[in-house]
């Protein structure tokens, strides 16, 4: 078995464990959001708590995409929640995790080989300070911001009459889906021949953007949002959790990448100066 395959195993054994193991809060408390709540801290602990047994924070990297399916599912199976506003939301979420869930295993490389963020912050700082950042701004805050954009969709989930207007919403979570997909694929095509090692990718959609990837993810959830708001618009702002992921990617995200691409890039000067960091416009002259 090769290395890529025994890291996927383990990912497999691990997060089947934590949300497993998650099951017992989650199935003690009543109140939803409490319920929903209790569940994700009790899977992230478990995965941070393996992860330091093994070295390895990038084990953390794929509960982004494959947490939010499983949370909503166990929702509508312990209330009963089977409405059809519900169910449409369910499948976009399914989509857009699968997909993302499985860019991330097409990369992956396996146990060990820690993402670039991470490596970094290792070499860096001591064991005790870096491991307050992993457990903290490396798994439990990403965790938080997930569960903030979901609050919405565990509402769509309580919904009984569907209103059309939710289907607006559920267009924007496909295309913001369809566009990190474009995005994903074109970055992998790029990347696979040698002579553009150590260039900038200007194929497709990154042409017109620096950032289509964290464009489409920025999109599903204000989908996310709107899908929300449309059933209930007189408490839109229940909804606003979405904007601490957008913030996310505006102050953390991007501005780490565009560090990274600096150094790396030979042609990012000017591939920055032409291209539009974020949404999809004509390149500059």
């Amino acid at each position: 078995m090769s290395e890529k395959n025994k890291g996927l195993l383990v990912n497999l054994l691990v997060y089947g464990g934590a949300f497993g193991l998650a099951l017992i809060p989650f199935s003690l408390i009543g109140e939803l959001l409490y319920a929903e709540a209790a569940f994700t801290l009790t899977a992230t602990l478990l995965i941070y708590a393996v992860s330091c047994v093994l070295g390895d924070t990038s084990l953390y990297d794929p509960y982004w995409s494959a947490a939010p399916p499983v949370m909503l599912l166990i929702a509508m199976i312990k209330y009963r929640l089977w409405s059809l506003c519900g169910l449409l939301f369910l499948l976009a979420v399914l989509v857009w995790s699968v997909r993302l869930t499985g860019n991330w295993a097409i990369r992956y490389r396996g146990l060990g080989r820690e993402d670039w963020r991470y490596r970094g912050f290792r070499d860096r700082l001591r064991r005790l300070p870096f491991e307050l950042l992993n457990l903290c701004g490396f798994m439990l805050m990403p965790t938080a911001v997930v569960f903030a954009g979901l609050i919405g969709g565990f509402y769509v989930l309580r919904a009984e009459v569907f209103r059309p207007m939710m289907l607006a919403g559920l267009l924007i979570m496909l295309a913001g889906t369809l566009l990190e997909h474009i995005a994903d694929t074109a970055m992998s095509d790029f990347l696979r021949h040698e002579e553009n090692c150590g260039l900038c990718c200007r194929v497709g959609v990154w042409k017109y953007s620096r950032h289509p990837n964290y464009l489409g993810e920025m999109s599903f959830w204000f989908g996310v949002f709107v899908s929300y708001a449309a059933l209930y618009p007189a408490q839109w702002v229940r909804g606003l959790g979405f904007l601490l992921i957008v913030g996310v990617f505006l102050f953390a995200s991007i501005p780490m990448m565009e560090a990274h691409n600096r150094e790396r890039r030979s042609d990012y000067e000017e591939y920055r100066e032409k291209t539009s960091p974020l949404f999809l416009l004509p390149p500059r002259r």
